[in-house]
């Protein structure tokens, strides 16, 4: 009885295979090509995230590197994307920004030790800086104005040529992005390049 309900089930599996035409085996053959071109897409995203979640961490617990006043002035990323968010909410904003730090003179000095580190919270954070002033113009003043407040223009006094060109190279791919989503805009990026990263792009004719 086995050997005929295995016999049974194979003639019915030919049956089902050559039942179906030529087209219709073709595209089933691509659909599996096409999901197993997205697994090996997904694996492959997957394991570069994990690698880069493990260098950082063992970037960490190499140079001993959490730096406090980094990961603040790095949030205020956050305050600039609210802000080209909800513009008419900006007072409230800043003000709940307060609960990280005051100002920029709370965190000085920010060029005494850490240099990549905070080189790079500041570049993110003017990087999302030009972003939203790309996403919002009409609020660019108000997050100048909050810029000035928690990260400081550009001071040699204040922040040395070694954490400027951590920043910059932070900050100029959301720059160039920026000019390009709003190119209109480009004399008030211009002016905000000049002002945080002490590097502007238009040059005079």
């Amino acid at each position: 009885m086995k050997k005929v309900f295995v016999s049974l089930s194979f003639f019915a599996l030919l049956f089902i295979v050559f039942s179906c035409n030529k087209d219709e085996i073709d595209d089933l053959n691509k659909d599996v090509d096409a999901l197993q071109d997205s697994l090996n897409i997904i694996s492959s995203e997957y394991y570069s995230l994990l690698y880069s979640f493990e260098s950082l961490q063992n970037y960490i617990v190499e140079n001993d590197s959490m730096d406090i006043k980094a990961m603040k002035m790095e949030q205020i990323g956050y305050l600039f994307a609210a802000i080209s968010r909800q513009p008419e909410a900006s007072g409230t904003l800043i003000n709940a920004t307060e609960i990280l730090y005051s100002d920029i003179s709370e965190l000085l000095p920010i060029n005494d030790k850490a240099i990549a580190l905070r080189g790079r919270a500041r570049g993110l954070a003017f990087a999302q800086l030009f972003y939203s002033v790309a996403r919002q113009p009409e609020a660019s003043a108000i997050m100048d104005t909050a810029a000035e407040k928690f990260l400081g223009a550009y001071s040699a006094d204040m922040i040395n040529d070694e954490m400027m060109e951590i920043s910059i190279s932070y900050a100029s791919a959301n720059l160039l992005d920026a000019i390009a989503r709003q190119p209109e805009a480009d004399s008030i990026l211009n002016a905000l390049a000049i002002k945080y990263l002490n590097r502007g792009f238009i040059t005079e004719e």
